[in-house]
């Protein structure tokens, strides 16, 4: 993460570099140098360019002298007319554009590749006007209405509530005014193309179908926003050309090519991707080898520091290739390392070349490894490797072989070690494989489906897991099988893993994989007695026959299912969930590099016009304070609950304490009666890019609130507020029907239940727990006295599963209903002893979709009753959140 960043700096800087515009020859004198700078590649045009321009001025002149006739028609013959000199100028500009373009992406991850280009396609639309920069800043803010007008019947039946919300600001657009109406009178044509599995690729119903591709995307935007990105991709492959979609795959010759002895190269290091086999392979065709001196490999770590400056010196003076591997474990050496590559950049033989590779830090994706001086000279690499189940099974199978299959002594064993082999590798490549829905801790937007926080499970885990898998089977007449769940899942695999939730997801799959039906049916010694194994690893998928190491790496290849969720024990929507959160980070990512998009030229003052009236906007919505001494007053005796919500009150007055503040100041610095330090231009950014200020944020507990938009985030704080009103007015008596997601401090307000009923009844806390049950309320105004027991709660939807009202378990989703609300819920305080979770799914319950990350840790665990194993919901990752991201 930390290579891409430069990278991506250096693809925007590119992009504004080399924009193309009709007018071009203006622009050209500043691009040609830039070409010629950034990209010597980029065919001997510019100083051709610059010859003709200085020919026709000594052509001028020399006819004025009275120069030979010769001369004049040599000059003649260099001469451009227009169009040729308009043609060449846009032939350099595309060139350099690409150039630039192809460089920088060579070094971005595969998630931000579609971010940089979209950045790059639409600074050049919108430099040449080709698209109108308030639709361009409608798509990228992505805005819903807070309070949208009620939907109608017909569209109520296949449009949801964020759509109606998103559907609802566009139609204030001039190009969308009847769009909902249109919706209303095609509402059976408009319902089929929303319900198509890829309707980017298919026409509009109607004269929506004439609209321009751009305009188009709006539409995809509200109406489907798991499909956005697909569809940039689309557009920005049609307007840019396929070659900036479709990368050509890595080659180390094409890359040696580019380099000098004062470049070095950085690969960023995948699980089951090694750079220095590759750099071994190609040094060795070109003369560099192990054996002659010329080439040295050194996996850095502990005690490596000596041998690596060592080799860097002799290189330096005579000549070499040297590759050091994970350098990101010697962060204290990297200085040194910059030191001597400033020095060889100097003096270096011109056959020193110095390749090394790192991985982002668990746990700290963008801390700093590799100094920006480093990064800035470097020609940076990322070949992030295929990570769908077919390849992540190759790799691990490979990563064994035949003779390591037949170790075990004797027939039975060799079986058994074969079967559970693949069966272990079946639980690698799910592990692996299971990241790309999502990994909770990051940037604060984004998906923890897969997982709640990133692990770097790599090959070592799973060879080491083989060996243990050989003793132990060597060890004992029997298939010790909990030992051996307990020694993949705890202790190998289960080193890396730090969250609770993830560490059940990952030994769940061991206790469904790991388990005598992954065995033969039959006489273990005896071949011919064998039926195909009980046990599916998958749906559909069932274990393989192990007869031979052959025959496994055959099975792998001819029968593993079709890429799914369902392969992963995920439900089919598993993937929308994904795509949508995927096209969210892209479009946050735009605003924040971009800073709110718009045209270029102009538009100052609107900028700041727009800003003064949101302002004015937020100031006029904002309640005051509550009156906490008058509060207190009224208070006749403070019960946990009442205590909550004096704490909560206290709260909400610091923010809007703040909130009140920042704004009168800005307002203050916009009339010029203060300077505008750097937190008022933050609140004003804010403001401008619809993102929750910083300043506003560190009053909440945690940052969990951003992954909604300024204009959703202040309706949640005024609905809050609206809460708590009700809640203090009068003898501060608890409401009848809590909404949860309103609390600052949700745990606070679970403990307070079981301390109530522990004080009625006498109770140490320590012997208390809750349970929840489902209630046959829908709605929180159904509920119309307090619950007879612990407390209702509302405002709750389900991630991965839906809620059966009518026989009140849990069921699979529905297609397409990502976070199907639930009704109201029922807290009830339970001493330890009746506490059960027989015929229950122990639910976690998460601030939102990012799940336990390191701005939100887990809020509780709910229990939902199920009629089924519980370990389906494990697998399909089911939750409840307290904040829809995608509403």
């Amino acid at each position: 993460a930390a290579a891409a960043t430069p990278a991506a700096e250096g693809g925007e800087s590119g992009a504004e570099g080399v924009e193309p515009g009709a007018e071009a020859s203006g622009d050209a004198a500043a691009a040609q140098p830039e070409g010629e700078a950034s990209a010597p590649a980029a065919e001997v045009s510019v100083p051709e360019a610059e010859g003709s321009a200085l020919d026709r001025r000594a052509s001028a002149e020399g006819s004025a002298a009275g120069d030979d006739d010769e001369d004049d028609e040599e000059d003649d013959s260099l001469e451009l007319s227009p169009e040729d000199l308009e043609l060449r100028l846009q032939s350099l500009l595309d060139t350099c554009t690409y150039t630039v373009f192809n460089y920088t992406r060579r070094g971005l991850f595969d998630r931000d590749k579609l971010i940089v280009l979209s950045l790059l396609t639409f600074s050049i639309l919108l430099r040449s006007q080709a698209v109108d920069s308030s639709e361009y800043e409608a798509m990228c803010k992505g805005l819903k209405n807070p309070n949208p007008p009620p939907i109608t019947d017909d569209l109520s039946r296949w449009l949801n509530e964020a759509q109606w919300a998103a559907l609802d600001v566009l139609t204030t657009l001039p190009s969308f005014v009847n769009l909902a109406k249109d919706m209303e009178k095609s509402s059976e044509d408009w319902s089929g193309w929303c319900g198509l599995e890829a309707p980017e690729r298919s026409p509009m119903p109607g004269d929506w179908a004439k609209l321009s591709e751009f305009k188009q995307l709006l539409i995809v935007r509200a109406l489907r926003p798991d499909r956005i990105t697909n569809a940039l991709s689309n557009y920005c492959e049609k307007i840019m050309g396929s070659d900036y979609v479709n990368q050509e795959a890595f080659s180390a010759a094409a890359m040696m090519d580019e380099t000098t002895s004062s470049t070095p190269i950085f690969f960023i290091l995948f699980p089951g991707y090694s750079p220095s086999k590759e750099i071994e392979a190609h040094a060795n065709k070109v003369g560099y080898s192990v054996e002659n001196g010329k080439l040295t490999l050194i996996s850095m770590g502990q005690g490596q520091e000596g041998p690596a400056e060592a080799v860097l010196d002799r290189y330096t003076k005579e000549g070499g290739w040297v590759f050091l591997d994970n350098v990101h474990l010697m962060q204290g050496w990297v200085p040194r390392l910059e030191r001597k590559l400033e020095v060889a950049a100097e003096t270096a033989h011109p056959d020193f070349r110095c390749f090394f590779s790192a991985e982002p830090i668990n746990g700290a994706p963008f801390a700093k490894i590799v100094p920006e001086s480093i990064l800035q000279t470097c020609i940076k690499i990322s070949n992030e490797p295929p990570s769908d189940m077919k390849s992540n099974m190759r790799r691990a199978f490979a990563a064994f072989t035949e003779e390591q299959c037949e170790r075990p002594s004797t027939e039975v064993k060799r079986t058994v070690f074969r079967s559970i082999l693949f069966g272990l590798c079946f639980y690698h490549s799910l592990l692996l494989g299971r990241k790309k829905f999502g990994v909770g801790i990051g940037t604060g937007s984004g998906s923890g489906l897969g997982f709640c926080r990133g692990y770097s499970f790599n090959m070592g885990d799973l060879t080491t897991c083989g060996d243990v898998l050989y003793n132990y089977l060597e060890a004992y007449e029997f298939v010790p099988w909990p030992d051996l769940r307990y020694m993949f899942g705890e202790v190998f695999y289960g080193g890396h893993i730090t969250d609770g939730m993830d560490r059940r997801c990952c030994t769940t799959y061991l206790d469904v994989l790991i388990r005598p039906e992954i065995l033969p049916a039959g006489a273990l010694d005896d071949q011919a007695t064998w039926a195909q194994p009980a046990l599916e690893l998958a749906p559909g998928f069932k274990a393989p026959l192990p007869t031979s190491y052959q025959s496994l790496k055959e099975y792998i290849e001819n029968s593993l299912p079709a890429e799914s969720p369902v392969v992963y024990g995920m439900h089919p929507n598993a993937e929308l969930s994904l795509l949508t959160s995927q096209g969210e980070t892209l479009f946050k990512t735009v605003v924040d590099v971009a800073g709110g998009g718009g045209g270029g030229g102009g538009g100052g003052g609107g900028g700041e016009s727009a800003l003064r009236s949101g302002l004015q906007a937020f100031l006029d919505k904002l309640p005051e304070p509550f009156n906490m001494v008058e509060v207190e007053l009224r208070v006749k005796d403070k019960t946990p609950y009442v205590v909550v919500a004096l704490q909560e009150a206290v709260r909400m007055n610091a923010l809007l304490v703040e909130m009140k503040r920042s704004m009168e100041e800005l307002t203050l610095g916009l009339d010029g009666a203060l300077n505008m330090s750097d937190k008022m231009e933050a609140l004003a950014k804010g403001i401008s890019t619809n993102t929750v200020p910083a300043l506003w944020m560190a009053q909440l507990s945690t940052r969990v609130q951003e992954v909604y938009s300024l204009t959703a985030w202040y309706a949640d704080i005024i609905k809050r507020y609206e809460q708590l009103a009700a809640w203090t007015a009068g003898e501060v008596v608890l409401p009848n029907c809590v909404w949860l997601p309103g609390m600052f401090n949700p745990k606070a307000f679970l403990t307070a239940v079981m301390q109530t009923y522990a004080r009625a009844n006498k109770l140490p806390l320590d012997v208390m727990k809750f349970m929840t049950e489902v209630t046959k309320f829908k709605g929180p105004e159904q509920v119309t006295e307090p619950a007879p027991l612990g407390v209702y709660i509302h405002g709750l939807v389900l991630e991965g599963a839906r809620w059966d009202t009518e026989d009140a378990v849990l069921k699979e989703s529905s297609p397409s209903e990502l976070h199907p609300a639930m009704p109201v819920l029922q807290v009830k305080p339970v001493t330890a002893d009746n506490f059960t979770l027989d015929g229950y799914y122990a639910c976690p319950v998460y601030m939102n979709m990012q799940r336990a990350n390191v701005y939100s840790p887990i809020v509780s665990m709910f229990t939902l009753r199920t009629a089924e194993p519980e370990y389906k919901w494990t697998l399909a990752s089911v939750a409840l959140l307290l904040q829809d991201d995608l509403a």
